[in-house]
């Protein structure tokens, strides 16, 4: 395939998609795979006063500019929306105030004042709220607030006249493809249903309420920040999001039993041992459901997965040059501190002559908001003889633990 970006996309007579093309990027914002590249869209509105929705990364802002300015003069702009600040949205914005000094930039609260930080310049900026209208002459834009997708200061632009919505990480996928149409196949599919998981998943009881808002509109096309333009298959794909988060809820609300996860690494097989005698001491002290992980193993998107639907943590790991293991680092990566905060968690591991590892994974599991069981539990080498039964104790002062944990709820 060849790797052309020199495109200018009509969506509409006077809305041109600006956007570039990153085919090559296979990491994203460092724990996301991107195996598919993926795009940062952005979008020029041909109206009275002129108006962006986004900008992109900086690393591409030469890329940028030459696109934007074979649509417009630069210094003609009177508004550049952010519907949300993350760099790979706004990289270019400071950049670009430069060349369009008269710009007024809008956005929610928090996306204002996250800029200032960002920029660290003056800057000219209009705070809006949700069902404000900004009047672009012979357009008008109207905002929705929609909190937390994925970010707290991410709003939804809806432009009246063309029958656009731009809903900023909604509904988007890292997914990179020249013609940038919506045809679904299974390439898209996975990037689409990954990108859900990672960026979304946590936030779907925002993303229920948000697809809520936007059904009442009579929509023509959906320009996400990220992945093609939708628009023949634009139902579907917002009735996927919505299946997604409410089977992502339903997962998590209406479980038969409460369920503790146990995520180890065992270099020798000494930690996994501990970690099957632990599980039985579970068992021993309460009707729960006891999943295993063997975190250097398993597939990031099943930890995920676990790590998201779970009540309860354990990790073990053996301590190595005073040290945790690598897979548990990734591990922490995948916790997310808002849908995971107060969860009950702890932490075991096998030694030989010092044991590091297990206060380390506490001190993160408590900086990760989650609520860490205050007893651990180390042994030296193989989890044999007395300290089997130590192990197992530990399990069921866990499972105790957690029972009252489940009594507070």
């Amino acid at each position: 395939m060849e790797k052309k970006d020199d495109r200018i996309i009509d969506i509409t007579d006077d809305v041109k998609w600006i956007g570039i093309l990153d085919y090559d990027i296979r990491t994203f914002d460092i724990v996301m795979t991107t195996e598919f590249g993926t795009t940062y869209n952005s979008y020029f509105i041909n109206a009275d006063k002129k108006a962006l929705i986004e900008v992109a990364k900086e690393k591409f802002s030469g890329q940028y500019f030459s696109k934007l300015s074979k649509v417009t003069n630069p210094a003609e702009i009177s508004y550049i929306i952010l519907d949300h600040t993350e760099p790979d949205h706004s990289g270019s914005l400071k950049q670009l105030l430069k060349a369009a000094p008269s710009a007024t930039v809008v956005g929610s609260g928090n996306a204002i004042r996250y800029l200032e930080d960002q920029l660290n310049i003056p800057f000219r900026s209009l705070v809006v709220k949700d069902n404000d209208t900004l009047d672009l002459g012979n357009k008008r834009l109207r905002f929705i607030s929609a909190p937390n997708l994925h970010w707290p200061d991410s709003i939804y632009t809806w432009l009246e006249e063309d029958r656009i919505l731009f809903p900023c990480d909604s509904f988007g996928a890292h997914y990179c493809r020249y013609e940038m149409t919506d045809d679904i196949n299974d390439d898209y599919l996975k990037a689409f249903k990954y990108y859900f998981d990672v960026i979304l998943q946590p936030f779907s009881r925002f993303m229920v309420k948000a697809v809520e808002r936007i059904k009442p509109l009579d929509i023509k096309y959906i320009c996400p920040g990220h992945g093609p333009i939708l628009s023949k298959n634009y139902k579907y794909f917002v009735e996927l999001t919505e299946k997604y988060a409410s089977d992502y809820l339903k997962a998590t609300t209406e479980k038969a039993k409460r369920s503790i996860l146990i995520a180890y690494v065992s270099a020798y097989g000494y930690t996994k041992e501990a970690a099957e005698i632990i599980k039985s001491g579970i068992l021993e002290g309460g009707d729960f459901r006891v999943e295993m992980a063997d975190i250097e193993n398993i597939d990031l998107n099943e930890l995920g997965s676990l790590l998201a639907t779970t009540d309860a943590l354990l990790v073990g790991s053996p301590t190595i040059n005073q040290n945790t293991l690598l897979p548990v680092y990734r591990m922490f990566a995948l916790i997310n501190p808002i849908r995971d905060r107060g969860k009950l968690a702890g932490a075991f591991g096998s030694y030989g002559w010092s044991g590091e590892a297990v206060k380390i994974i506490s001190e993160t599991l408590r900086n990760l908001k989650l609520k860490v069981f205050e007893e651990t539990s180390e042994f030296k080498f193989r989890p044999s003889g007395s300290k089997e039964e130590n192990l197992k104790e530990f399990g069921r002062k866990f499972a105790e633990k957690f029972e009252e944990e489940c009594q507070k709820k």
